[in-house]
Order: C-alpha cells, then structure tokens, then sequence
C-alpha cells in the first residue's frame, strides 16, 4: 500500500521525544502516516485543517488539556475517531474520558504491539481499552453488583453469562476458549449472540455497560446439562 493510501493519524503529546519516536514506529510498521502537535492549542488548530483518520491524545497537556482537545475536536470533527494515549492509569480518569465520546483509552506503559493493534481496531471502528484498565473495570461491575444488578442479562443463557464474565475480566477469545475448552469459533459465535441480545456494538462497549448495569462477576453454579 503506498504511503498516500495510509491512514492518517495526528499524535497530540508535549513529550516530543515519546511522539517523535511514536510516529517512527507507526510509520515503519506501515500503520499509518502520523502527523504531531506539542500543545492542545496546536492540535485545534491543525486537526481540524489535516483532518486526521484519528487523533491519539494525552490526558495531561499543558495549557489546554486533553479532555478539552477532545471536546473541541468532537465538535469540529464528529467522525474523528479519538482514543486517549497517557501514563493515567486511574478508573476515575478512565470514566470521564469515556463520557467525552473517545473510541478507547490505551497506556503509554503498553508494549508497541499492544498500542499498535489497539490503534489499528480503533481505526476500522473498534472501541478499545487497554489491558491493564481491565482489573479496575472488573472490580467497579463487582461493587455496582453489590448494590443490585440489572435485568438486562436475563435472556442470556449460563454460557453467554460465563463469558461474559471473562470478557469483562479482559479476556480475549482464545484465552475465554482455553479456561471453557471450546473453539474460538464457538466463542466468537457466543460473543455476536451476547452482543446481539443486548444491542451492543462492540466487546469494550459491552464491558463498560456490563459495568453500568452491576452485572455479576460471581461465578454461577449451573447444572452441567444448562450448557449446550
């Protein structure tokens, strides 16, 4: 694929050596073409004129921050696609940046390959968050739980509900086919069901609403035979 049929993806970080070095790494391993801004003032300036496929942002800018970048360029640009790119590894953090619309929120402290199939799912419409969010995530649904849960997973079956569980505990297919010894076909069929009965979009979007609604994360005790 030629350079000019690349995604375009504006880096916003006053770290300019972290950036810099960023843009290399995305460039080389083909992902996209990456443009980089020093300032949240530089970033609403020029993202709106590149018009970026997406827009990677740290939380913590000087001067303007990076929640109100996002805000700006979401109302500048309501197709951007924004995932957060901090040190942050705070749920509170995590929330809110959530309820400013971004597509994701991944570590800096992630290796590359993580951060680079993160931003690649994010590019084709994923909502993404990175794993070491996950444990925060798991325990907020164990508290909401406590309180009381909702309905809404009532039409899922035993197995949907179990792996749904290992999903909102940041497992992926492969890991979730292993601890139920199944294929990861089958998996993948059981997650399109759950997403399908509840209307969800995607497994991260999944996770946050299992979170909102005090799903369970205690382990059920079915009668083998509720298993299909």
């Amino acid at each position: 694929m030629g350079s000019e049929k690349l995604p375009k993806i504006a880096i916003v970080d006053d770290h300019v050596l972290f950036a810099e070095g960023l843009r290399s790494l995305l460039e080389g391993s083909g992902i996209g073409r990456c443009v980089c801004y020093a300032s949240g003032e530089e970033a609403v300036r020029g993202i709106p004129q590149e018009k970026p496929d997406l827009a990677l942002v740290d939380l913590h800018l000087p001067g303007l921050g990076g929640l109100e970048v996002v805000k700006v360029l979401r109302e500048k640009l309501p197709d951007l696609r924004v995932l957060v790119l901090t040190m942050d590894a705070s749920g509170e953090s995590l929330f809110r940046a959530l309820s400013f619309g971004v597509q994701g929120y991944i570590l800096k402290s992630s290796s590359f390959a993580n951060i680079a199939s993160d931003i690649q799912a994010a590019l084709q419409g994923d909502t993404v968050i990175g794993r070491e969010m996950m444990g925060y995530l798991a325990e907020k649904g164990r508290s909401k739980a406590r309180q009381g849960g909702s309905k809404a997973f009532d039409e899922l079956t035993p197995r949907e509900k179990e792996v749904l569980r290992l999903i909102v505990q940041g497992k992926d297919n492969r890991e979730i086919a292993q601890e139920l010894f199944l294929s990861e076909k089958t998996v993948k069929n059981y997650v399109t069901n759950i997403l399908t009965k509840l209307n969800l979009e995607d497994r991260v979007k999944l996770v946050i609403f299992a979170i909102q609604e005090g799903f369970s994360l205690e382990e059920d005790t079915p009668r083998k035979e509720e298993y299909p």
